[in-house]
């Protein structure tokens, strides 16, 4: 202050940032569980686990994912099976990378939907086993849990969103949850054999 010469003030030290800050940058904790979401889910699960442990493994990990113990590892089926969570797998990878990206959230909603009604068409139409609501459960609480991100947008981390391609993403969710409430009335109704 005048006439004395102010002081200058010391430079603040910036901390350095921590593990979260460095993996995840400033994404609002709902993108943060969705990105570990989509990590485990499209990564792990649909290659790792679907994709190449039957690649590597000697054990019949068809019979696991097929309702009938007599299907062959690597067989026709299993191996659509397997192209088919891969291409999963890619809808649901993306979003890690374009985070902030709507239409690349609508593209992951509508592969939860695809994924959903697969399965209730298998429940409805061919009366899979009862486990079968265990994935149709996940698709829309998968569904649903990146429909709540987009949609509180949590400090407008999404820059731009256009509110048609916003509906359309619901309107998946929506379906998704259709497909279980339809998958639940036939496994309630399904006559026993």
């Amino acid at each position: 202050m005048w006439p004395f010469p102010s002081k200058s003030v010391p430079p603040v030290p910036v901390p350095d940032p921590t593990i979260m800050e460095m993996v995840f940058g400033d994404k609002p904790t709902s993108f943060i569980v969705c990105t570990v979401m989509w990590f485990l889910h499209g990564f792990v699960l649909d290659i790792i686990l679907i994709g190449v442990l039957p690649l590597i493994s000697g054990e019949k990990t068809a019979s696991t994912m097929f309702y009938n113990a007599k299907l062959a590892n690597l067989a026709p089926q299993h191996r659509r099976f397997i192209a088919e969570n891969t291409a999963y797998a890619v809808m649901r990878i993306a979003p890690i990378f374009f985070t902030n990206n709507l239409p690349v959230l609508l593209i992951t909603v509508v592969s939860y939907f695809v994924e959903g009604f697969t399965i209730c068409r298998e429940i409805t139409k061919y009366k899979s086993p009862p486990d079968a609501m265990g994935p149709q459960t996940l698709m829309g609480v998968f569904a649903s849990v990146v429909t709540y991100a987009a949609t509180t947008n949590t400090g407008g981390y999404i820059k731009e969103v256009d509110p048609t391609v916003l509906m359309a993403l619901q309107g998946f969710c929506g379906l998704t949850w259709a497909c279980w409430v339809a998958s639940v009335v036939a496994m309630a109704t399904a006559k026993k054999d």
